[in-house]
């Protein structure tokens, strides 16, 4: 993945932000990837609790299959260069459906899934 340099920064502009969503969704569509996740969800105090008992500054999320074929996503705290740490095994996993996409009726401001 390119690094954003400090005079090119991502956006945060509601409307950029939906486009890239909109590009990313075409880009997954196009490679015929219609089932693949376009958002997750996360309770902040899941993300908290893992900083908070790892005394850790960084988290990775990551995608999965379970062995009843749900779709979800994970969170695990993670070294400073973005590889899981291997001192601890605590993650928060959650997914707002059993499978994707996720439902329509569950769009928001920036993207359909």
């Amino acid at each position: 993945m390119a690094e954003t340099v400090q005079n090119d920064p991502y956006p945060t502009d509601p409307i950029k932000l939906k486009e890239a969503c909109e590009r990313y969704e075409k880009l997954l569509a196009e490679s015929g990837l219609t089932k693949f996740f376009q958002t997750g969800y996360f309770d902040v105090t899941g993300i908290q609790k893992i900083l908070a008992e790892n005394q850790s500054d960084h988290i990775k999320v990551y995608y999965g299959i379970d062995e009843k074929d749900r779709h979800f996503l994970f969170i695990a705290p993670t070294q400073p260069d973005g590889r899981a740490r291997e001192d601890t095994d605590l993650t928060e996993a959650e997914c707002c459906c059993q499978r994707p996409p996720c439902p329509l009726e569950l769009s928001d401001r920036y993207a359909d899934q």
